[in-house]
Order: structure tokens, then sequence, then C-alpha cells
């Protein structure tokens, strides 16, 4: 029986973990993380202020167990290639035929004076900590989050059910959002925001934290002293490659180096998640884009690979694709802002489109979906779409994130095919992607 170890218990490891047990046989999947209980990442904001207990909030391991994975809870402290065993913290060691490094990325912490401070946190992915936090948000009063985006911005939407808090959202970038959407939306977001009696300071940077032991205030690079009882740092985060690096693996700041089918400069071992590196999807260039969707399809690719260089699972690059929801509202992106685009050198078409989640539109609670997208005027690649409206535009973003990566153009999306029903989507002939295609294709005529 093979022996397959992965270091980390994150969406990667778990992705990978669920489809190494269902397509191979005679192996032991082992898992070694260091957290007891895991929470569901992007439900993290959530556990501050919809779900009424943050334990709801939980990433079960029990469906793994159940399929015959171990689980050891315990920290891993060296990786001897040579020899192919881990060291654990208490010097146990595990043997492995294929390793799996998931080991995620660590927040970005600057050295902003009195960052050491008690009361000021970074998000971890660990829920214990999570339900710690949750309780001393709900003792304070003044609540001042460093970086708007979307951990951010949910942060704060989040927390204001929570009662009468004082919350300011502090922003370097001109707005919140600001590499995911263009300014008349995140504009909006704002406005959803402060309508909620929630301060938003954007274009404005931390200068430092003042407090005797404990956060008190912190100090803006405009002068102006915000309250604070809990800081929250949300300012972004770096590969964690220290295992990696120490056992002699390729590093770069663009993470573990990996090829195409996941696999490090060591036959025997893979990465996968934030700490891998990632392509991005056009160009030749190393991405710093890392969401929860990516690390579970680089588990996936790994798992397909394990024994074998069987197929690469295409797309290879990667892009921005997310959604939000802000005071009743779903905001949802992929590709590159228009800026963006124009920063890799693509001459813009960009069409702004509307549909409706129904039709006929005079059926009950039918609402509009706001889109606008970008094309190659040269080549009328679709590079990028930015939607918002009802709760479908969650779904229809991932239809139009696949059409990016696989470098579909305008031609193409006005050709799809499209399913449609009165009660789920809009009319087969207002659907929103093939009308943002037939504009675009007017354009050009």
């Amino acid at each position: 029986m093979k022996k397959v170890v992965v270091v980390g218990g994150g969406v990667a490891a778990k992705g990978f973990a669920s489809a190494a047990l269902a397509l191979h046989d005679n192996i032991e999947v082992t898992i070694i993380k260091n957290e007891k209980r895991s929470p569901v990442p992007c439900g993290i904001p959530y556990a501050f202020g919809t779900l009424k207990d943050a334990n709801d909030n939980i990433s079960s391991d029990q469906g793994l167990i159940d399929n015959g994975l171990k689980l050891v809870i315990n920290d891993v402290t060296e990786i001897d290639r040579e020899n192919k065993t881990v060291t654990l913290k208490d010097d146990s060691k595990v043997n492995y035929d294929k390793l799996v490094i998931s080991t995620g990325s660590l927040p970005v912490l600057p050295p902003f004076k009195g960052i050491n401070l008690e009361g000021i946190h970074v998000i971890k992915k660990d829920l214990d900590d999570v339900v710690e936090l949750r309780k001393k948000v709900e003792a304070a009063k003044s609540i001042v989050i460093v970086g708007g985006g979307f951990i951010g911005v949910e942060l704060a939407d989040e927390i204001k059910k929570l009662g009468n808090k004082n919350i300011t959202l502090v922003e370097l970038a001109p707005h919140v959002l600001n590499v995911a959407f263009e300014s008349d939306i995140s504009e909006e977001i704002e406005a959803n925001l402060t309508k909620k009696d929630i301060r938003i300071a954007t274009g404005i940077a931390v200068e430092s934290f003042k407090g005797n032991e404990k956060v008190e205030k912190v100090v803006l690079n405009n002068g102006e002293e915000l309250d604070a009882d809990i800081v929250f740092l949300s300012i972004g985060a770096y590969p964690n490659t220290k295992l990696a690096d120490a056992c002699g693996l390729k590093v770069e700041r663009a993470g573990v180096i990996v090829d195409d089918f996941q696999k490090t400069s060591d036959e025997s071992i893979f990465a996968i998640g934030d700490c891998a590196s990632k392509q991005d999807l056009f160009s030749d260039d190393y991405s710093r884009v890392r969401l929860a969707s990516i690390a579970a399809k680089e588990g996936r690719n790994a798992a397909y690979n394990l024994f074998e260089n069987k197929r690469v699972l295409a797309p290879v690059g990667i892009c921005n694709l997310f959604s939000t929801y802000i005071d009743g509202k779903y905001y949802a992106a992929t590709g590159m802002t228009k800026a963006q685009c124009e920063a890799a050198g693509f001459e813009v078409i960009q069409i702004e489109q509307s549909a409706h989640d129904r039709h006929p539109i005079t059926l009950p609670n039918t609402r509009k979906i706001d889109g606008k997208f970008f094309f190659d005027k040269e080549s009328m690649l679709l590079l990028g779409a930015q939607l918002s409206g009802p709760q479908l535009v969650a779904e229809v973003i991932n239809s139009v994130g696949i059409a990016v990566q696989n470098k579909a153009t305008a031609y193409d999306i006005y050709a799809y095919n499209y399913a449609s029903h009165p009660m789920g989507t809009a009319s087969p002939n207002k659907y929103i992607m093939h009308q943002a295609g037939l504009k675009a294709l007017k354009v050009i005529k």
C-alpha cells in the first residue's frame, strides 16, 4: 500500500484527499494539520453576524475519515526528502511515498508601530480562534478593519449585524475591492456600507497603533486617531513556503514552484493551494491570485496525476473568479478589470448589459442583473466581466468565468446555447452573455 502524506488541512488538502481516495486503490492518505477544528474559509466573516454561533461554520473532517483518511493533529517541523519522512513536533516520524505540501499562506503584517499590542488580530483558519474572536467582537464597541478587500468588506457588513458597533474600514486604495471591480461598483458597495453607519476611509494609510498593552487608537497618516477596542488586519497574504524552502525545494516569491501537474522540483512531492506557484491565464507570468476555488482545483489536479503524469487539467492558467454578498445584493467578477486589461496591453471594448433573472419580467420577484464585459478589440477575446444583482449572479459568474478560462471570444458567447426556464433565467433571447457578445460584435461591425 502506497503512503501519501498531506501537510496542511485546508481546502486544497481536503480536495486532494477526497479525489485521491476516490481515484486510487491501495493507498493510505494521511493529513497532518495543527488545527483541531477548521472553519469554512469563505464563511469566516459570516461567523461574526449571520451565524448565531461561530461554531456552526465548521468544515468537518468526518466524511473523509469515514472514507479511510488518517488524520493527525500535529505540526510538521522537517521534511527529509532523501529518506522520504516528515518529522513532527513530538519528534516522531511519518514515512511517505508521495508528499503533498498544502501549507497555505501567511497574513501580511507591515511593521506598524504598536502592531504587537493586544487586541490586534488577523483572521486565522482555525475555528477555535474564530469562536474566541466572536466573543471579543461582541464585547467591543469600536472596531477598526484595516484592508478593504473581500474579507474586510464582508467583516464590516457582518459585524454590524451584532448591534450598535462603531465600525471603520480603512483602505489605502481609492476604493474598496479596487482589484476586483470598476470604481462605480466599488462606490455602490461603499454607499451600501455607509448607509448602515459603517465609516469607509479610503485613500488613507495606517501609520501606527497606540495603547497601554492593549490597542486603544489607530493612527492614520492624515493625523486622525480612531478609537479601537479591536483591530482586524486584512491587508493580504503571501505563500507559506518555510517547510518547502528548508528541505531544498525550488521556491520563489510566487510560492513553491510547481509544474502543470502540481509537481515540485522533487518528483515525489507536490504543492497545492496558496503555498504553490500559479500561472496567469493571459500571460506567462506568475499570478498572485489565491482563492479557495483555485486551491480545490489544484488538489484535484495533484490527485489525478499522483502516480503518473496522466493529463494536464486544462486550463493551466488561472484568473480572478469570485463573488460577494453585501447588504442584500450580490457582486461578482471574473478575469481582469478594465485597468488591468489596459495594463496588459489590450485595447478594450467595454460592453454594459442587463438581463432579468426571470421571464416574462412580470413574474413575481423578478430582479435585474447588471453586467460589464471587457473584450480585446483585435481578437474579440473575453478578458473579464463584472456582475451585480440577485442571488443568480453568484452562479452566472461561474458560466462567464468558464468562458474566460477557455479563451472564449464575443463570437463564442454569442453562439453558445443557454438553458432557459421562466422561473430561473432570462429569456433565451435576453441572456446576458449572448447579449454582451452581440453588442461587442456590433461595435466592430
